[in-house]
C-alpha cells in the first residue's frame, strides 16, 4: 500500500513540472518615457540696450539710473507610472543699471598740472575781455591810519586843537586813494576797462593750485610774488619810475569806469593822486614807493574754461619817502600807510 502511494505522488510531481515548463507568464509592459512627453528648451527674452554716442568732449552732468528686467523660464518634466506632465516656472529678475545721459561741453578743458591751471586762468580772463562778457564788480579798500613824520604834523595847522593833523592828513590821503567800497557793472557786449587779459607767467607766481573736474568746473588759486614800485621827482627832466609788481600782469585794471582809480595803485599812480590831494596844503611829493604782499587770485571756471567768479586780495604799504612844503624848502621823510584791497568779479554773462 505504501508503495502504491509513493508511486502516485511521484506521478503527480512529474505532471506538475511538465505543465510548468510548457506555460509562459504574461509580460509586464513598461511605458517608454520618450513616447510620453517632449521637452523643448526655453527661449529667453533679449534685453535691448540704448546706444550712447561717443564723444571726445568733457562731461557736464552726472549719470542717471534706469532699470532693465530679465525674465528666466524653466521647464521641468515629471514621470509618474505610465503618465507624464510638464511644469513651467517663470522667475522675474530686476537689475539696476547706469544709463549715460551725460551732456557734454563742445569745447571742454582739462586741468592736470600747475602750468595748465595758470594757462586756464589767463585764458579765462582773456575770454571775458574778448567776448565782451557782462559782470558785476566790487572794489574795497580797508585802510589803516597813517603814521607821519612828527615834524610834518607839527607844521600842519591845528587851529588851536580843533583839528587833529594826523586824522586830517589820513582822511585826505585815504579819500584820494579810494578808501571804501566802489561798485561797477559791465554790460554784455560792451567794451570796458574793468578787467584785462592776464599774462601771468610761472616766474610771476609763488604757487598755483587747482581743484575740480571737467564736469563740475575748476577752482584755480594763483599766489603771486610780492612787488615794489617807486616814483621819484627829478630836479631836471622827467620823474624816474623803478621797480615792478607782478600783480600788474594779472587781470586787475581800473576800479571803476573812467577816472584815475585802479585796482592796484602803483607808485606812478599814487604819486599823481597824492600830488593832487596835497596841492591845497602846499605839499608836494618828491619820492613815493608802494609794495604789495599776500597777493592771491581765486578764479572759479566752468567746464569750458569761462570765468564764473574771480576774487583778488592783497595787502599794500605806501611810503611817502619824501614830501616837501614851502616850495621844497623843508623835507619830511617816511610817512607810511597800509591797506587791504579786495576786488571781486561775479555774475558773468557770455
Amino acid at each position: 500500500m505504501k508503495r502504491i502511494v509513493a508511486i502516485l505522488c511521484a506521478s503527480l510531481l512529474l505532471m506538475a513540472l511538465a505543465f510548468g515548463c510548457n506555460s509562459e507568464p504574461a509580460a509586464v509592459q513598461l511605458p517608454d518615457p520618450t513616447d510620453s512627453y517632449e521637452w523643448t528648451a526655453p527661449t529667453l527674452p533679449e534685453t535691448e540696450t540704448e546706444p550712447v554716442e561717443p564723444t571726445d568732449a568733457n562731461p557736464l552732468e552726472t549719470k542717471t539710473e534706469t532699470t532693465t528686467k530679465k525674465t528666466t523660464t524653466t521647464t521641468a518634466a515629471t514621470l509618474s507610472g505610465s503618465a507624464s506632465s510638464t511644469k513651467t516656472t517663470t522667475t522675474a529678475k530686476t537689475t539696476t543699471t547706469q544709463k549715460d545721459t551725460t551732456k557734454y561741453y563742445a569745447n571742454g578743458i582739462t586741468i592736470d598740472s600747475k602750468d595748465a591751471a595758470l594757462s586756464a586762468f589767463n585764458a579765462a580772463a582773456k575770454k571775458a575781455v574778448d567776448s565782451k562778457a557782462g559782470f558785476n564788480k566790487s572794489h574795497l579798500i580797508t585802510a589803516q591810519d597813517w603814521v607821519f613824520d612828527q615834524e610834518f604834523l607839527d607844521v600842519i595847522p591845528s587851529f588851536g586843537g580843533l583839528i587833529d593833523p594826523n586824522a586830517s592828513l589820513s582822511s585826505l590821503l585815504n579819500g584820494a586813494l579810494g578808501k571804501g567800497m566802489r561798485t561797477a557793472t559791465a554790460k554784455k557786449g560792451e567794451s570796458n576797462s574793468l578787467i584785462r587779459a592776464s599774462s601771468l607767467s610761472m616766474g610771476d607766481v609763488k604757487d598755483v593750485t587747482y581743484t575740480g573736474s571737467a564736469s563740475s568746473g575748476y577752482t584755480v588759486t594763483v599766489t603771486v610774488k610780492d612787488g615794489e614800485t617807486r616814483q621819484e621827482k627829478r630836479l631836471f627832466g622827467n620823474n624816474r619810475s623803478t621797480g615792478s609788481s607782478p600783480i600788474d600782469s594779472g587781470p586787475l585794471n581800473q576800479a571803476t569806469s573812467g577816472g584815475g582809480l585802479y585796482d592796484h595803485m602803483d607808485a606812478d599812480k599814487i604819486f599823481a593822486l597824492v600830488k593832487s590831494a596835497f596841492t591845497a596844503v602846499n605839499v608836494e611829493p618828491h619820492d613815493i614807493s608802494e609794495s604789495t604782499s599776500q597777493v592771491k587770485f581765486v578764479a572759479k571756471l566752468d567746464g569750458q574754461g569761462r570765468l564764473i567768479e574771480l576774487k583778488a586780495t592783497y595787502n599794500q604799504t605806501i611810503n611817502l619817502r619824501d614830501i616837501r612844503i614851502l616850495n621844497g624848502l623843508q623835507s619830511y621823510k617816511d610817512n607810511k600807510g597800509s591797506s587791504t584791497v579786495t576786488v571781486t568779479y561775479d555774475a558773468f554773462v557770455y
